[in-house]
């Protein structure tokens, strides 16, 4: 690798507990310090200050009213702390907001208008840098990255942690044109395009043949290490424990189906076991759960990361869910890094996705189809007869944040 040891970062979210684009770039980052290299982070007004001496944080406010506004909102909500000129700059913002919304005004959804705000980071000092890595949340981060990718003559290696092309994804046929054309600018721009999973780059190799040899895959990893060893079952209910967020078509309606088809083969079974939910859960479903007459279901709530991932040791299983949309054919859930580094078993309920299956299985994993009830209902059937058989079998993964980033390194010096 090149002897110059720092690399600017842009990535609209960091340092946000509870938000899985934040901890995935700030992960990355820990690996890279570990590495030895010093970074100048770019990031959103609405992050906390990295403390670190080995980042060089710069946040930047959203340009746009609306953009502004909610950032305000956020930054008000995690009691972050602001100047006075900042404060004063964003309750201008927030009148304009309110103002142009009553008149019948949009003035578009700000976190794009971010990379024109962005741009003001040019007054600080930058240097030569080694490269360019951008990631995560808005691709107006991209933008960014591609502007001073020209500016600083610096490699750029442009992480998309979602890809923005495929079935499901866009609202409508302009939006998904839309991204079709951004996605297409950030290949052709990037030295580098990494997707997060193998699906999603050969789907984008085929979108975009020319520049095929430019896109590559690389799993993030969980810098996560259990030390502690898995205790075997006593007669305990088993608890089976799900980390993340419940919304639209990720929600537990199979599940529950599969509960009732369990409860009718013998009702003793429901209490063998209970399911413990951590994090945000849409209110529609949220109202499901405090219907359903079976009280397997524990809401916990939003907790952070490291709360979770200790929580996640206290479990014997690990529920693992993915939307049932074809969003999910070319994406693996942030949080199965985690759980794959834990040593617990997962329950997998994917969606047409072979990549998350093998990964899984692999590892000695269940998986079952998401939209598949009855076989839901088998494979806990399987963990409340064999528990401690099917948890001396697993094998913990070598997906690491540092393996990441030798991945990283390695294609940067290789070009």
């Amino acid at each position: 690798m090149q002897k110059n040891k720092s690399i600017l970062v842009i990535s609209f979210y960091t340092n946000l507990p509870g938000s899985c684009q934040a901890e995935w770039v700030d992960d990355r980052m820990n690996a890279l310090i570990d590495k030895g290299y010093n970074i100048t982070l770019i990031s959103s007004r609405g992050a906390f200050k990295h403390k670190k001496e080995s980042i060089r944080h710069i946040r930047i406010p959203c340009v746009n009213p609306h953009g502004a506004n909610s950032e305000f909102k956020e930054i008000k909500s995690r009691n972050i702390k602001i100047n006075q000129a900042l404060n004063l700059y964003y309750r201008a913002m927030e009148f304009i907001d309110i103002i142009v919304k009553k008149v019948g005004i949009s003035t578009g959804e700000g976190r794009w208008n971010w990379g024109i705000s962005g741009l003001s980071s040019l007054f600080y000092q930058h240097k030569k840098y080694s490269f360019i890595y951008t990631t995560g949340g808005p691709a107006s981060a991209h933008l960014l990255g591609i502007l001073y990718a020209k500016l600083l003559g610096s490699k750029l290696l442009l992480e998309l942690q979602d890809p923005l092309t495929g079935k499901d994804i866009g609202r409508n046929k302009f939006s998904k044109l839309g991204l079709w054309l951004f996605e297409k600018y950030f290949v052709k721009k990037a030295d580098f395009t990494v997707y997060c999973t193998k699906n999603a780059s050969e789907f984008s190799k085929k979108n975009y043949p020319k520049y095929a040899q430019k896109i590559h895959h690389i799993y993030p990893g969980s810098y996560f290490k259990n030390s502690e060893e898995r205790k075997s079952h006593k007669g305990r209910k088993i608890r089976i424990t799900y980390l993340g967020s419940l919304y639209a078509t990720r929600n537990l309606t199979k599940l529950m189906k599969g509960i009732e088809i369990l409860n009718d083969e013998d009702p003793n079974y429901l209490s063998k076991f209970e399911i413990h939910l951590y994090g945000n859960i849409e209110e529609k479903i949220l109202t499901q759960i405090n219907k359903f007459r079976h009280k397997v279901f524990i809401v916990k709530g939003l907790v952070p990361r490291e709360k979770a991932l200790k929580e996640s040791l206290n479990s014997d299983v690990l529920l693992l869910i993915q939307n049932t949309d074809d969003r999910s054919i070319n994406t693996i859930p942030f949080k199965t890094y985690d759980y794959l580094r834990t040593g617990r078993l997962i329950f997998g309920l994917t969606y047409k996705n072979k990549e998350i299956d093998s990964i899984l299985t692999s590892h000695n994993h269940l998986v079952s189809n998401a939209n598949d009830a009855v076989d839901i209902s088998l494979n806990l059937k399987r963990i409340i007869l064999n528990i401690n058989d099917l948890k001396s079998g697993i094998s913990v993964s070598v997906l690491t944040p540092q393996k990441a980033v030798e991945e990283m390194l390695k294609l940067v010096s290789n070009h």
